[in-house]
């Protein structure tokens, strides 16, 4: 610190700091959008590159006045860690680029001249983007005020997510030949719910930046953009505050306050190691797609790895998973189901998981186990649902499909293809073969699946398997004559059986009402293949029997606001607007009703 500024010129010299941050953060994504967006040619994209470079200098040269005028190096240093390093990361760019440079043409001769430093200039500007919205998210008064439920929190995130993506869409260069305002909100809208149905063809009337686009928002919608932002606001930027912990502790159904920074590395780690891997052995299988080049390969890789692991239900081939290229690509198909799978079961449970794990390798290695944690009754009820849904659904879809009916088994063995359509029924949206061929008992197993949807705290939608598993085990009470609901050997509480019967009850009153809805608005379609497209939406699971497409502007708005509540959560939704009643002091007598 320099002792001879006095500290009134500190605070003045802070506030210049602060609006010198506000101008680069308005200056990345001036040039961000315009980079994405829009066509350039070599001259502008050079003022791009130079309008980049002048923002980031901006950044650091603000950082090394903050650096300098701070009293305690070591306390700026873990505040700003974060910003610090991005610093260095400019700097160090600037000053040994055209090594990097040479470095990369002598490995890589096929790359472009300065392609190093166009990577390291987006990476350090989206850094900056992302930063800078967290940073400014955490002191907007309204984020933190008492009154927004964390219900309410997750909802408007979702919906700026969707506005954003919206516009984003909208841009000349996401689409050949633009796109309506519906076409985009919808598009927005099932990627950031991770829905995948589409009213576009997703390789077709997409460019390569429309899709990336949509694979951005699938990554953000099937993690949450509130638990993004909380673990980067937890690890990156000195922690969050009590009260938004409590609100995390609500969203991520975590009982301890202080394993919420635990949960979240689970989540994020879990989350990108699945679907590095996915990428992996998607990479691999497509090797006999020979007319696909490498690097489109690698994309396609990464695009499906991720809309797998999100249950988001998108491609970019032409015909979705059901294309040709892919037709007996046994391999590339349970890497699909594994992905989905996966992202479908809970952080929950994969939090458990990881406990057990974590306990069982201490205790081989000789090392200290206090109390070693066993699987709850959540991770075993989510378990035991999930398989009984998986092989069920399997069996009954190869019985309707393939045992009485001449179904498409798309080059693969027919169990594998009922296996494969019972797994990404129940929230993922791929299919591997036509669904207006399907019999019709087997749409109505698929309408099912969809329902249920997969785990609570997942990518995955519908009323979730646990929800189930409590109603069954409620009915179970009644028709036995027993006192409690119980489930390997622990008692399930009311409210979590009140829940579970409020969940499914409103899931249905909200089907039935975007059902009536689109009957009305659309007389001319099938109710059957309206009721299918509106499951597909309100479960966020996403099949579609061609219907969705046929829908005008008002259709199509209705289905978009299926998508956003379904997830959300019906009853999440009614609660964030619902203010809560106090307690009465009294209870009513008890009245009789007759129930046959």
């Amino acid at each position: 610190m320099l002792q001879f500024i006095p500290d009134n010129r500190i605070s003045a010299i802070l506030r210049a700091m602060n609006v010198v941050l506000v101008v680069c953060a308005m200056g990345a994504i001036a040039l961000f959008v315009l980079v994405i967006g829009w066509p350039l040619t070599s001259q502008e994209q050079w003022l791009v590159q130079m309008g980049t470079r002048i923002v980031l200098g901006l950044f650091v040269v603000q950082e090394i006045v903050r650096l300098i005028i701070h009293p305690n190096l070591r306390e700026h240093l873990r505040k700003r860690r974060l910003e610090t390093a991005l610093a260095v990361v400019v700097l160090f760019e600037s000053v040994f680029s055209h090594k990097f440079d040479n470095w990369l043409m002598h490995w890589i001769p096929d790359a472009k001249p300065g392609t190093l430093a166009l990577f390291v200039l987006g990476f350090s500007q989206l850094t900056l983007i992302g930063l800078l919205g967290l940073r400014g998210l955490r002191r907007i008064p309204q984020i933190a005020a008492r009154n927004l439920t964390p219900g309410g929190a997750l909802l408007l995130s979702f919906a700026a997510l969707i506005v954003a993506g919206t516009l984003l869409l909208k841009m000349p260069r996401a689409t050949p030949a633009g796109i309506s305002w519906a076409d985009a909100l919808f598009t927005a809208t099932s990627s950031v719910c991770v829905t995948g149905m589409a009213v576009l063809d997703t390789a077709g009337d997409f460019t390569w930046h429309g899709q990336f686009v949509i694979l951005g928002l699938v990554q953000v919608g099937g993690l949450g953009i509130m638990t993004l932002t909380y673990f980067f606001a937890h690890f990156l930027t000195g922690g969050v505050s009590f009260r938004n912990r409590i609100a995390l502790q609500d969203l991520l159904s975590e009982e301890s306050l202080d394993q919420i920074g635990t949960v979240l590395g689970i989540i994020v780690g879990f989350t990108f190691s699945f679907e590095l891997a996915g990428v992996a052995a998607i990479y691999f299988s497509a090797e006999g797609m020979t007319a696909m080049p490498q690097d489109e390969r690698l994309f396609f890789a990464v695009f499906h790895s991720v809309t797998s692991f999100c249950n988001a239900g998108f491609s970019t081939m032409p015909g979705g998973l059901a294309d040709g290229a892919l037709r007996g690509n046994t391999w590339f198909l349970v890497t699909v189901m594994l992905l989905v799978t996966a992202g479908g079961i809970g952080f929950p449970v994969v939090k458990n998981f990881w406990q057990v794990a974590v306990a069982v390798v201490r205790r081989r290695l000789g090392l200290r186990v206090a109390a070693p944690p066993r699987l709850t009754t959540n991770s075993r009820v989510v378990l035991v649902t999930s398989l009984c849904l998986t092989f069920g659904g399997a069996a009954l879809v190869f019985l309707t499909e393939f045992a009485f009916n001449n179904g498409d088994s798309a080059g693969v063995p027919s169990w594998l293809a009922a296996l494969f359509h019972s797994v990404t029924a129940r929230s993922a949206g791929f299919n591997i073969s036509d669904t207006r061929l399907w019999a019709p008992a087997t749409v109505v197993i698929v309408m099912f699946l969809m329902f249920i949807g997969g785990s609570p705290a997942s990518t995955a939608g519908g009323i979730k398997t646990s929800t189930l598993a409590v109603a069954v085990l409620a009915l179970r009470r009644v028709l036995l004559g027993r006192p409690e609901i119980e489930a390997f050997g622990r008692r399930v509480s009311d409210d979590t059986a009140n829940r579970a019967l409020a969940v499914v009850l409103l899931a249905v009153a909200f089907f039935a009402v975007v059902l009536v809805t689109l009957s009305v608005m659309h007389p001319e379609l099938s109710t059957a293949e309206l009721a299918f497209e509106v499951i597909g939406a309100t479960s966020t699971a996403g099949l579609s029997r061609g219907v969705a497409p046929l829908l005008g502007a008002g259709g199509k708005c209705v289905l978009v606001l299926a998508m956003f509540v379904g997830r959300i959560g019906v009853l999440m939704v009614l609660m964030s607007f619902m203010p809560r009643q106090p307690h009465k002091g009294y209870r009513f007598p008890e009245g009789g009703i007759v129930i046959t």
